[in-house]
């Protein structure tokens, strides 16, 4: 009878590569290379699979899937791998090989021992191994769980895959947090998912003009452009990931969700926040409003006042003609003059110290009750400052029940201002210099807040007269 020659192949797989110098998988090859090599055989083909469990039946081993169809097709009849369990720690794939050997005669050698699957004895062995080995994967799995579990219960950093903005031990990482915060900032003032993306890719902006309308990609000039680490563009599901993360405001997390103590409270994490409370609550109340697009990259005007300023002969909504503003057979102003105007009179409106008192109206019971909490919080404050200058409190308690009080005060205050003012103002009001944040925001955040502060008309300007008659741009606070 002729002798049917030995075709090998070699699977070699490691789970984990911490060097990326594959190490490892170079040493499995050479002990397998030895065996081809002292029994004579011809080798046919190395499959490698490096940094992929073979325990986890969910991920895609591509390499071992591209053997099982070169066997399918009788590319090999002899199999040779490290040791047993680096073919598969799943029961229902050793089967498999099993089947292999009694029905085709397949060879499988191990380099530290040959498995002989074609025996009773050597098929026992090999399930009893591959029990085993599951066993300890869902015990070491197990174990896992537990420690992250513990570990977020104390503010720890998670481990895996490091955030966005910090180091695998928390701390910042300074650019990429400074490029965060901006992320955070520009959603909360209106800006899309997708142009924020656009900005960190650093793409252009696309405009495509339609009449008075315009389809805008209007990029945030405040978001720097920020590599992602596959070198690929940043896109909207992966900004939205960011966004929901409770990490980024500095609350202890897993699984994507806020840890609470036995009785329920959030834990604070030791690494620092990136973003405040407030700016990271806003966003909550933003993506969860269903009034919000989602899926495109914004419908916007071109300019601040076109749609929003009023014709003061007809009311109706004036539109951009070249450099004016126009309603047909009524009125033709000048935008850059009619803006100038219109920007002095928010500035000093968004200046003025009880601004969110003069937008929230006292008729609205819900209103009036957080109004009434803030005020308990600043009196909760003013006792403890008061208890920590008799010396009754120390000043680690004082300090404890000041940002206590403050953090509480800065979310109580975002919800009154989301109540009148929407998403996509309520960030430019609650920030700390609310004029300066508005010259900072893009042209949405811009005309939502004119649109909140006030009613803008304009009237036919004097024939003849070059100066400006400021009773022609009639603003009327709201």
């Amino acid at each position: 009878m002729p002798i049917i020659p030995v075709r090998a192949a070699i699977y070699l797989r490691v789970s984990l590569d911490h060097t990326g110098e594959g190490l490892a998988v170079e040493r499995q090859r050479e002990d397998c290379l030895q065996i081809i090599s002292t029994r004579g055989w011809d080798l046919v083909e190395i499959y490698t699979d490096s940094s992929i469990s073979a325990f986890n039946k969910v991920k895609i081993r591509p390499a071992y899937d591209r053997m099982v169809e070169d066997f399918k097709a009788g590319r090999f009849n002899a199999l040779v791998t490290w040791d047993l369990d680096r073919l598969t720690r799943q029961p229902r794939q050793l089967e498999d090989w099993i089947d292999a050997a009694e029905s085709q005669g397949l060879r499988l050698v191990t380099a530290n021992g040959e498995a002989d699957l074609q025996t009773d004895g050597g098929r026992m062995y090999a399930r009893i191994k591959a029990a085993v080995a599951r066993a300890e994967m869902e015990r070491k799995g197990a174990r896992q769980s537990r420690a992250h579990l513990q570990r977020a219960a104390k503010g720890r950093p998670p481990r895996g895959i490091r955030a966005t903005g910090y180091t695998l031990d928390g701390e910042l990482v300074p650019v990429e947090a400074d490029a965060i915060r901006e992320v955070f900032n520009a959603f909360a003032e209106g800006t899309s998912l997708r142009a924020i993306a656009a900005a960190l890719s650093g793409a252009e902006p696309v405009v495509r003009a339609v009449g008075d309308l315009t389809m805008v990609q209007d990029l945030p000039t405040s978001v720097p452009v920020l590599p992602t680490r596959n070198g690929k563009p940043w896109n909207p599901s992966t900004v939205l990931g960011i966004l929901r993360n409770p990490r980024y405001a500095g609350w202890s997390m897993l699984d994507g969700e806020i840890v609470r103590d036995a009785v329920g409270a959030p834990v604070r994490a030791e690494w620092a926040p990136i973003v405040p409370d407030g700016v990271w609550l806003e966003v909550q109340r933003r993506l969860d409003d269903p009034k919000r697009a989602t899926n495109r990259a914004g419908t916007d005007r071109r300019h601040l006042g076109s749609g929003l300023y009023m014709c003061a002969v007809c009311d109706a909504a004036v539109k951009s003609h070249g450099p004016r503003y126009r309603c047909a057979g009524h009125i033709m102003r000048s935008r850059s003059v009619v803006d100038e105007v219109v920007l002095k009179f928010i500035r000093l409106r968004l200046a003025q110290p009880d601004l969110a008192d003069l937008l929230v109206s006292t008729d609205d019971e819900q209103a009036t009750e957080l109004a009434n909490q803030v005020t308990a919080h600043r009196d909760r404050i003013k006792r403890a400052r008061a208890d920590y200058k008799a010396e009754l409190i120390d000043g680690d308690l004082y300090s404890e029940i000041r940002d206590e009080a403050e953090t509480e005060i800065a979310r109580l205050e975002a919800e009154r201002i989301g109540i009148t003012a929407g998403p996509t103002a309520s960030a430019i009001l609650l920030a700390p210099s609310p004029s300066a944040a508005f010259d900072k925001a893009d042209l949405t955040a811009k005309r939502a807040i004119i649109e909140l502060l006030c009613d803008v008309r304009l009237a036919p300007a004097p024939r003849g007269r070059k100066t400006l008659d400021p009773n022609t741009i009639q603003i009327a606070p709201k």
